[in-house]
């Protein structure tokens, strides 16, 4: 059953991207405090003037690092901190030598000038990475387009040239190939989309509240033709409250984690989910016993295009896990990775219920 929480539907912009604005500017204020106190230090052995270059230094890493906006309050906050505490008369913005107003302004000038360069060198780092980006993103869908259509042109065109010929189990395997493919094909370009969306911060979320083995059902419904005889092991109480959630972007998450489970575990081991509930959220845990995560996979797993190595060939664009982390932080959510103490992987969902 889902009933409506909020009508109509709604833009969200991620956590983590609020977080990523506020950052360089917290980061900038720090690195000026740190110089100030180090100025308040030794400003009894060197002159005022020298330690604008410990200012500038500061100016440098966050243009650097952060780009041109934060290194420009950078020296404007330097600047002020400057005159401020160590600048005779100290604790007051008044200046008693006048040749201090035209060391502020040099400060200040080269200040700005400093970071727009730093800034540029960073946009062309950034720029050139983006391109490098872009010709692994287009060299990895070419392939996963390639191959299923490659696939589903050789099965129509020997179902056409030779239906004559061909015995019914040989079309009807012809036929369920090229389905396979296709399917293939609709889930990569949904997973293209919805990574654009989430990069965007446009996912546009329909909250309802909704049971989690309704979601859950219609996911595993949606992979009965992977499952085949394995045994997922389903454990979810009878009391369990209806969460806040978009049903269709939580049926992409479960999909996607429960298909990972398959792909990287052996078929005669089972599939373990469970849902509990946990003060004012609910837990969910999708645990296999397959090959687990690589240690030093286990930080970037959520990473766009990264994907665990297996011996054996497994279709994928790394695209999947990145998009279940936007949408589980669009719904205020976390997702986490974690090896198991014996074998395999276990992901693990929060969900508010606010």
């Amino acid at each position: 059953m889902c009933f409506i929480l909020k009508p109509g539907v709604v833009k969200y912009v991620l956590p983590m991207e609020r977080k990523n604005i506020v950052y360089p500017y917290l980061i900038s204020l720090a690195l000026v405090f740190v110089v100030t106190v180090f100025g308040e230090l030794v400003k009894k052995r060197l002159e005022p003037t020298n330690l604008v270059m410990f200012y500038l230094l500061a100016v440098v890493i966050v243009a650097i690092k952060w780009g041109q906006w934060p290194a420009v309050i950078t020296s404007i906050v330097s600047v002020l901190a400057f005159d401020f505490f160590l600048v005779p008369p100290h604790l007051t913005f008044n200046v008693e030598d006048i040749q201090y107003v035209f060391t502020f302004a040099a400060f200040l000038t080269v200040g700005v000038v400093v970071s727009t360069l730093a800034s540029k060198v960073r946009k062309q780092v950034i720029q050139d990475q983006t391109e490098k980006l872009q010709r692994a993103l287009l060299n990895s869908i070419s392939h996963d387009l390639k191959t299923p259509l490659a696939s589903i042109t050789g099965s129509l065109t020997t179902l056409l040239d030779n239906s004559a010929v061909l015995e019914e189990k040989t079309k009807k395997e012809l036929l369920e190939t090229a389905r396979e493919e296709s399917e293939y094909l609709n889930r990569l370009v949904e997973n293209l989309l919805d990574m654009a969306r989430v990069e965007a911060g446009a996912l546009r979320l329909t909250r309802n509240f909704c049971e989690v083995r309704d979601v859950l059902g219609a996911s595993l419904e949606q992979l009965k033709g992977k499952l085949g005889h394995r045994d997922i092991k389903i454990n979810i109480p009878a009391n369990l409250p209806e969460v806040p959630m978009d049903f269709s972007f939580m049926m992409k998450v479960f999909f996607n984690l429960i298909d990972n489970a398959l792909k990287y575990s052996p078929e005669d081991t089972p599939i373990n989910i469970k849902a509990e509930l946990a003060q004012n959220k609910v837990k969910l845990e999708i645990q296999d016993r397959g090959c687990g995560i690589p240690q030093e996979d286990l930080r970037r797993i959520f990473d766009k295009f990264c994907r665990v190595e297996k011996p054996q060939q497994i279709k994928g664009t790394g695209l999947g896990l990145s998009i279940c982390r936007g949408i589980i932080e669009a719904h205020n959510g976390q997702i986490i990775a974690r090896n198991n103490p014996d074998k395999g992987a276990t992901f693990t969902i929060i969900l508010p219920l606010e």
